[in-house]
């Protein structure tokens, strides 16, 4: 089981190839996940072709996939 540091550098190296998948909406890391922290891939949809797409693991470490719908920024209020 990976430490949340090495997670977050795995993460910060994958990032930016992953949210440019279709159907990828966010990319994190799941401290409280069953069995350990995870990288988790949030998916707007879950479909058989996005799965596909998809690694198994990155540099080992397993993922978790979570349908989130899309993710949008949050707007401040004051």
């Amino acid at each position: 089981m990976a430490t949340v540091d090495k997670l977050r550098e795995i993460k910060r190296r994958h990032s930016a190839s992953l949210l440019q998948k279709p159907g990828v909406c966010g990319v994190d890391i799941d401290e409280s996940a069953p069995g350990g922290p995870a990288i988790t891939i949030h998916l707007e949809t879950d479909t058989p072709k996005v799965r596909s797409s998809l690694p198994k693991d990155l540099e080992g470490e397993p993922l978790r996939i979570q349908i989130t719908g899309p993710i949008r920024k949050q707007r401040k209020t004051s």
